[in-house]
């Protein structure tokens, strides 16, 4: 199967009107922001007759995405335990859509924070116990969890401290982020996670940025080689989704893919 190609829709729009134009300019499937203001669960839920109609309109299923802000991680055993029934409400949310597969993002205050680094272990296992729970759940309603890598350069939420927490989820599976790789370690980066995970990997966002920050630019605005990263989903024989998490506008998103359509052309 060939690589179904995606955009996110804009959580500050009208989720209706974005997903008709994401549908309008081309691409293959819709990833539908569950997240405030627009793309609220309430107002998803509103509308959800409409929804579902406009998602039968693209040739491949959707993805749904959540904030990167949910915390599993919280020292807080309340506000932790909150954050888990948030999840599992952004998964009832993906159910009612029949939308099978949901990211959640590799996030925890505590861990973007220096000065609590000796409380790195006890984070970690708070987010997999969570993630335990919130994979669980999923998979009673038969929708697959896909966790995305983070974006911090020189911090503690690298590969190594990833591998630590997909590793001992079971069930849970791969988000390859590859503007966020670029910026933990460049196209080494990348390249790590796209061969370590090569066997759970099941969805890639593509933008492109300096190698500082995650500024998710068009690609070919920024220093990453795309041209390399598509011989490399090529050699892993990668057929699943991309979606193309460009910010500053969706015709740029748009041109984004047809380019990285034609470096996939090249191999």
């Amino acid at each position: 199967m060939p690589i179904k190609f995606g955009l996110l829709t804009n959580p500050a729009n009208n989720i209706l009107e974005e997903i008709k134009l994401i549908k309008k300019l081309g691409f293959d499937y819709v990833e539908i922001g569950i997240e405030p203001p627009c793309g609220a669960p309430e107002i998803i839920l509103r509308n959800r007759q409409e929804i579902i109609a406009l998602i039968r309109k693209f040739n491949s299923c959707p993805v749904a995405h959540t904030p990167w802000w949910i915390d599993l991680g919280s020292n807080y055993p309340q506000v932790r335990k909150a954050w888990i029934e948030e999840a599992k409400r952004s998964i009832d949310v993906s159910k009612a859509l029949n939308i099978d597969k949901i990211n959640f993002h590799f996030y925890s205050l505590g861990l973007t924070r220096l000065y609590l680094k000796s409380y790195q272990l006890e984070i970690l296992n708070n987010i997999i116990t969570s993630l335990k729970e919130v994979v669980n759940y999923a998979t009673s309603k038969e929708i697959t969890v896909i966790y995305e890598n983070a974006d911090v350069k020189r911090e503690i939420l690298g590969i190594k401290e990833y591998k630590f927490v997909v590793d001992s989820v079971p069930k849970l599976k791969v988000h390859l982020d590859v503007g966020h790789a670029f910026v933990e370690n460049g196209l080494k980066g990348i390249r790590d996670y796209l061969f370590t995970f090569r066997n759970k990997l099941e969805h890639i966002h593509i933008h492109d940025n300096q190698g500082e920050e995650d500024e998710h630019l068009p690609l070919g605005e920024g220093k990453i080689n795309f041209e390399q990263v598509a011989k490399w989903l090529n050699q892993i024989n990668y057929d699943k989704t991309i979606t193309f998490e460009v910010f500053t506008s969706k015709k740029d998103a748009r041109n984004s893919m047809l380019k990285f359509k034609e470096y996939l052309k090249k191999i």
